[in-house]
């Protein structure tokens, strides 16, 4: 295979080049069975990478494009415009991979990120427990050293893509004298480790993209460590400020085309029926929903301008994260009550809007309320680190 052409560095010219390569793209339209569609947008990935349209802020010895981050936040934009599919592997992309990148030995980046970046490799984060998930650093998942490995054993859950996962971001702890937040280390575990069971949770939606994880006694290679025993409090704070960043404008270029598409189908029954009651009494709430939305494209462009310059992670992060649940939240849940009594069935049409669609987003966007933190937990971010308010506990 020819290597990809260089994009261009100039942003305008990139877009350009972006929309141009995605209408001639052959852009999948993933089936709704989840085994499926997981097959599918891996394969997806895999095309992006071999046309050279992922990685454009990694250096290009670690199987990257050389750019900036604001390249790869452009082409997920323009996936989000051409209403194609992001790549499967978004949390070794946007959230574990700019750590490795960040914190690894070169050995490591050389290992890792390349099959990260293709999609033959796909990575999942092990972060909460069942006693330990808005309050992190209690995790009692322990890592003893023995030599030179570590041997993991105790209990993850909330796992997104753990059974269809290759490799593991595990967050042990390997001090059990340390101050809580002293004693925990960041582990890139095998997926295919001996001692590691995997069980599926079927979520609202009726995927099993969530799982618990449970680890028996795995042994791991002490250089699977990731930035030194003791350093997993800040890379953790740095894998969730990328979470927290990157993937909320990712799904803010994604909220802004449902509205869209919201728009299109009340105007396109109404041309139809000669009138659309109900949207017309939305008609406020419409106005409402999109000035919300440009106003969080504002703010995503100072975002972007601090990913840039590597001011992650940051306390702004916490604040893309409640705006972008409040967003996506407040669109589903007006676009359920246009549906009216039609909201019952998934299979059924009105107004415009296809029932099933619609309600899939909404049960999905109750998550934003809970997952790389919860909205309480920004929250008392920003009051505490950037308001300066007194701490709650």
């Amino acid at each position: 295979m020819n290597p990809p052409a260089a994009p261009p560095a100039d942003l305008d010219e990139f877009r350009a080049a972006a929309r141009a390569w995605l209408a001639g793209a052959d852009v999948p339209d993933p089936p709704e069975d989840y085994d499926e569609r997981f097959a599918a947008l891996r394969d997806w990935q895999r095309t992006l990478y071999e046309a050279g349209w992922i990685g454009f802020g990694w250096p290009e010895e670690f199987g990257g494009r050389g750019l900036t981050a604001a390249h790869q936040i452009v082409f997920s934009e323009e996936l989000a415009r051409a209403r194609a599919p992001q790549p499967v592997g978004l949390i070794g992309l946007d959230v574990v991979g700019p750590t490795i990148l960040g914190h690894g030995t070169d050995e490591q980046r050389r290992r890792l990120l390349p099959p990260l970046l293709s999609g033959e490799e796909l990575w999942s984060q092990g972060f909460s427990e069942p006693s330990a998930g808005s309050d992190l650093a209690s995790l009692r998942t322990k890592g003893v050293v023995e030599g030179e490995e570590i041997v993991i054993t105790g209990q993850k859950v909330w796992t997104s893509w753990a059974e269809e996962s290759d490799w593991c971001a595990v967050l042990a702890r390997t001090d059990p004298d340390a101050p809580n937040h002293k004693g925990i280390s960041y582990v890139l575990v095998p997926m295919d480790s001996p001692g590691i069971e995997v069980r599926p949770i079927v979520q609202m939606t009726g995927d099993a993209e969530f799982n618990e994880v449970f680890f028996d006694g795995v042994r791991v290679p002490v250089g699977n460590l990731l930035g030194g025993f003791g350093a997993g409090w800040k890379l953790a704070m740095d894998t969730l400020g990328h979470e927290r960043g990157r993937y909320a404008l990712r799904r803010r270029m994604e909220n802004e085309t449902s509205f869209v598409d919201l728009v299109a189908g009340l105007r396109e029954h109404a041309a139809a029926t000669g009138g659309n009651a109900v949207a017309d009494r939305a008609a406020v709430q419409l106005g409402e929903l999109y000035a919300e939305l440009r106003a969080y494209e504002c703010q995503a462009r100072a975002t972007v301008e601090r990913i840039v310059a590597g001011d992650v992670p940051s306390p702004l992060d916490s604040i893309d994260k409640l705006t972008l649940s409040v967003t996506e939240q407040h669109l589903y849940a007006l676009a359920v009550e246009l549906l009216g009594p039609a909201r019952m069935a998934a299979d059924a049409t009105a107004n415009g809007l296809p029932a099933g669609h619609w309600l899939r987003g909404h049960l999905y966007a109750r998550s934003g309320s809970v997952y790389g933190g919860s909205a309480q937990i920004q929250r008392s971010i920003v009051a505490e680190r950037m308001l300066d308010l007194p701490r709650s506990r």
